[in-house]
């Protein structure tokens, strides 16, 4: 059966391909980058928009040591642009999304960053992943549920190359970007480059489809962990989160922290929801947007209307409650991206 639905995928890539002709997307490959050379990597590509009013920026940005200057730069971009979930299927460069005033998501956010790395004279390179269980869902059912991944940054920085994952601003020192295939969270890392036009990110939608597609149709599952991403019923506890890009990245990292397992989620609700019975799940709210579909109202701890009320009055908020089924529910709220970091940091997840 599996091989048919390879077979089939192949059979998808190649008339895709076909109809896509010259544009059709490039076969993922770690080869594009020489890690031996890191000043290739502070290039400012065309695709990431204007060299002069990326260097403006990066102008200001710029501190006393890279460390400082990574967290000015992450500090500009969260307060300058704000996620929009409805923007998370067009290109964005860096212009467009100061223009614009937001990202749809890690991808685009990514982007951003980059250029300001690089202009601040730190070399960085994307780095391309899925999830372990998105890629344990595709090679059995030949299909998904949703589309699961990651763009991670790797940055040269105290003489050698260090993991980033930007929108949390947190780095692994202790990496090695030739050998290093399982990056944080359980993602599994397949492309690399330094031209995020020409590599193929998620915002470039239906070719990074197809590229993703081929790529893990055949995938080698021994290559993982055994037991990373099982989707199946989980006997240990887990803690699940509702929510977007950047939010989910703090909470995973926080809760991860403190040992607990974690499983975020914005999409595929009714299964999600379904999984999440009798254990926690935080639920996340950032402005007006809410990451719950209007039908589940019910597990909020108070209506959205109040929440709205008391977002007018404060900056954050924290409300719980143990509905009938026995599922603990968390709901954080925030006015902005910031706030919501502030508020992560307080979180604690209650023993049953």
């Amino acid at each position: 059966m599996i091989k048919r639905l390879a077979v089939a995928a192949a059979l998808l890539f190649v008339f895709a391909n076909a109809a896509l002709g010259d544009d059709a997307p490039p076969a993922p490959s770690f080869a594009r980058v020489n890690y031996d050379r890191p000043d290739d990597y502070l290039v400012l590509n065309a695709s990431l928009g204007s060299p002069e009013r990326i260097r403006a920026t990066a102008a200001t940005l710029k501190r006393t040591t890279p460390e400082k200057t990574l967290a000015a730069i992450h500090k500009w971009v969260n307060a300058e642009l704000r996620y929009d979930a409805n923007a998370a299927y067009e290109y964005r460069d860096f212009d467009h999304a100061c223009d614009g005033k937001l990202y749809g998501g890690c991808a685009d956010y990514a982007v951003v960053f980059t250029a300001l790395s690089r202009a601040c004279g730190i070399p960085t390179v994307f780095v391309k992943t899925m999830d372990a269980d998105w890629i344990r869902e595709f090679r059995a059912a030949g299909k998904c549920s949703s589309w699961r991944g990651h763009v991670f940054l790797e940055i040269f920085l105290g003489g050698k190359w260090q993991l980033l994952e930007p929108g949390e601003l947190r780095i692994y020192a202790d990496y090695d970007p030739k050998t290093r295939r399982l990056l944080p969270g359980e993602r599994w890392a397949y492309d690399k480059g330094a031209d995020p036009k020409a590599i193929v990110l998620s915002p470039d939608w239906e070719r990074w489809k197809i590229q993703t597609a081929a790529h893990f149709k055949e995938f080698d599952l021994a290559q993982l962990p055994p037991g990373v991403g099982d989707r199946g019923r989980a006997i240990a506890e887990k803690v699940y989160v509702a929510a977007d890009s950047p939010v989910w990245q703090m909470l995973n990292a926080h809760l991860a922290k403190a040992g607990h397992k974690v499983r975020s989620f914005n999409t595929d609700w009714d299964a999600e929801l379904a999984a999440a019975k009798g254990n926690d799940l935080v639920i996340t709210c950032v402005g007006r947007r809410l990451v719950l579909p209007d039908g589940r109202h019910d597990l909020l701890p108070i209506p959205y209307e109040h929440i709205q009320a008391k977002l007018a009055a404060a900056e954050s908020g924290m409300e719980r409650r143990t509905i009938e089924d026995g599922t603990r529910v968390v709901l954080l709220y925030t006015r902005d991206v910031p706030a919501m970091r502030k508020l992560v940091d307080e979180l604690t997840i209650e023993s049953p």
